[in-house]
């Protein structure tokens, strides 16, 4: 057969100068990343050097004021508890889609800054520091746990954001436990930003956003959703109630848990807020017409 009539192949395995270049730069890359943020040498919270990332993530400084949720709380949505109730007034009202929730930390501080620092600022070396402090809450309960899976963003968020905070959570708390991580859940549409919706509205407007993809369930499988950071659990819950009737038990998970007050509470506390203005505006006036 002449010349023309060969048809030129490229081994099988071999692969093109562009892809290697491609590869050399995704390598070289990866590189910096780990020289200019080892995970396991600096504080998950504030960056300064710690000894050993196993015995804990963060500095001795940094432990002093951390917000851990470690006070009197709800035994099923780990919600904080002014009074000496065991469980909230919510769970005792309308009940949970999940048996219980995990929280190591409260929402708010060097916590809360490292999470929006994490999802907004694309910090996703601080996933293995976030997922061993959760684990190692869980593990204080001990549960018995056969999958985890997670809290899914819309295709359109996930390519803004470029990656699912939920998810790469997900991924190390599956390695730390030595269980598998599925994804069960889709989300079809996004809406308005959570954090402008009151409780009620939380709860309206998760409904048909989540839905249960085609995953083979067993009833005696006990399954744990990840998320970063749980408000009022309404997503959370609502994922959990679509896998509920498929399995044997629920449980869910955060790394922090926002405290959600009370709507008497929270009345009582603005009325007080708005007398405080008004004594502080009348001892104003009095101290000028003094110095008049």
């Amino acid at each position: 057969m002449s010349d023309k009539g060969k048809i030129n192949k490229r081994p099988v395995g071999k692969l093109s100068p562009m892809v290697k270049m491609e590869v050399a730069v995704k390598k070289l890359g990866k590189f910096f990343v780990d020289l200019l943020f080892p995970e396991d040498l600096k504080c998950v919270f504030c960056g300064t050097d710690i000894p050993n990332f196993d015995e804990k993530p963060y500095c001795e400084e940094c432990e002093k004021n951390l917000p851990f949720n470690n006070g009197h709380r709800c035994e099923i949505c780990d919600q904080p508890i002014l009074n000496e109730a065991t469980i909230c007034d919510f769970c005792q009202k309308r009940g949970r889609n999940f048996k219980r929730a995990f929280c190591p930390f409260l929402y708010e501080g060097k916590v809360k800054n490292a999470i929006l620092g994490y999802k907004e600022s694309n910090q996703r070396y601080k996933a293995k520091a976030f997922a061993k402090m959760i684990v190692e809450y869980i593990q204080k309960f001990n549960v018995k746990l056969d999958v985890v899976t997670y809290i899914p963003m819309t295709e359109k968020k996930q390519k803004q954001r470029t990656f699912n905070q939920s998810q790469l959570l997900a991924e190390q708390i599956g390695k730390l436990l030595n269980l598998p991580v599925l994804s069960f859940f889709s989300k079809v549409r996004d809406g308005e930003e959570q954090k402008n919706l009151t409780f009620k509205e939380r709860r309206e407007s998760v409904v048909g956003k989540y839905v249960l993809k085609k995953v083979r369930l067993k009833r005696t499988q006990n399954v744990l959703i990840v998320d970063d950071v749980m408000t009022t659990g309404a997503t959370l819950g609502y994922c959990a109630g679509l896998v509920y009737p498929k399995v044997n038990e629920v449980y869910v998970c955060a790394l922090a848990r926002e405290y959600v007050r009370p709507k008497a509470q929270a009345v009582n506390s603005r009325k007080f807020s708005q007398k405080s203005k008004s004594l502080w505006k009348i001892k104003l006036l009095q101290k000028r017409k003094k110095q008049k």
